[in-house]
């Protein structure tokens, strides 16, 4: 019987971005592993992108979703496509807005097949326009409650290898293995998210049970960010502020939820009160709008957490770890 070999799918979300995916589609075909696919989900774009991929690139399987589903939707009927396929053992995510180098694929790989543990993997990734500065090396959930990119605008330096809270999904590789290990079945971004902070809730899921997220110190990915949530000012403070707690209440023990509370408050206060004195009445009317259709979601996030309860392996003290910002 002949052995499957194994293969990363690459799932690519765009929204009216047709002039970022001759550039995205390029990163890939010139990665040094060939041992890919690549699903394309388009979520109604009407600039013209999927006659575009259509007439330019056949190879990439394309799923005409027809609306716009949001990040988290989107995402994952790539990956549901992708795992139909068994011998996808890796899912690599790749904004249209983000690059990656030519090693990449065959770094995160290597580094991933010796991690079966492993639940995502993400090199350093710097600003598209300013090699020197670091987008991110991993995401975290602060002890406040914060949800933030580590590394964010740091100055480029020797970097080591470690474990992370969690990995940004703007370019990163996700083991099959844990993703159909996680209790909600393929809803693998939480839909009800639908944009920000999604990413953010899946690390947390991983972390808490007892999955592990890695930080790799190789190659490198390049991201401009915000290159369609930036469309729309004011949609982003409102989805983070929307997201928050309920992404807390979901994720977090109680000894620690209880102990990040103080902080959510205080940091919203002093956000408020530094928005108002900078009469920058659009974002502070996004964000109490946010917080206020975040408390509506309660509800729902509990039911999710009780689920999430039953397949929890870490303790207090290993999550707590995990969620320092250095």
């Amino acid at each position: 019987m002949k052995k499957l070999v194994s293969k990363t799918y690459f799932v690519v979300l765009g929204w009216n971005n047709r002039d970022l995916l001759e550039e995205c589609f390029n990163t890939i075909y010139n990665q040094t592993s060939e041992n890919y696919s690549i699903i394309c989900v388009d979520n109604g774009s009407t600039d013209g992108s999927i006659d575009y991929i259509k007439k330019n690139h056949p190879s990439v399987t394309l799923i005409e979703n027809g609306k716009n589903d949001g990040f988290a939707i989107g995402n994952n009927i790539g990956i549901r496509k992708a795992l139909e396929n068994k011998d996808c053992r890796y899912l690599a995510l790749l904004n249209t807005d983000a690059r990656l180098g030519k090693d990449w694929l065959e770094e995160l790989v290597a580094f991933a097949d010796q991690h079966p543990k492993g639940a995502g993997f993400q090199s350093p990734t710097v600003d598209y326009y300013d090699h020197s500065v670091l987008d991110s090396y991993g995401i975290v959930i602060d002890h406040q409650g914060r949800a933030m990119q580590l590394g964010y605008r740091a100055p480029i330096s020797k970097l080591k290898t470690k474990q992370v809270f969690g990995v940004n999904a703007a370019a990163c590789l996700y083991s099959r293995a844990f993703l159909e290990a996680q209790p909600f079945k393929d809803d693998y971004f939480d839909s009800d998210l639908w944009m920000y902070l999604e990413d953010v809730d899946l690390a947390a899921r991983a972390s808490v049970m007892n999955w592990e997220n890695w930080f790799v110190a190789k190659s490198l990915a390049y991201h401009m960010g915000s290159a369609s949530s930036g469309k729309n000012p004011g949609f982003s403070v409102y989805m983070i502020y929307r997201n928050n707690l309920p992404l807390l209440i979901k994720n977090l023990p109680m000894d620690i939820l209880l102990k990040a509370i103080p902080g959510v408050i205080a940091t919203d206060i002093m956000t408020m009160w530094n928005l108002a004195k900078s009469r920058n009445l659009l974002a502070l009317k996004a964000l109490l709008k946010g917080r206020l259709v975040g408390f509506s979601l309660i509800p729902l996030f509990i039911r999710k957490r009780h689920l999430l309860k039953k397949v929890r392996k870490v303790s207090s003290s290993q999550l707590s770890a995990l969620m320092k910002t250095r």
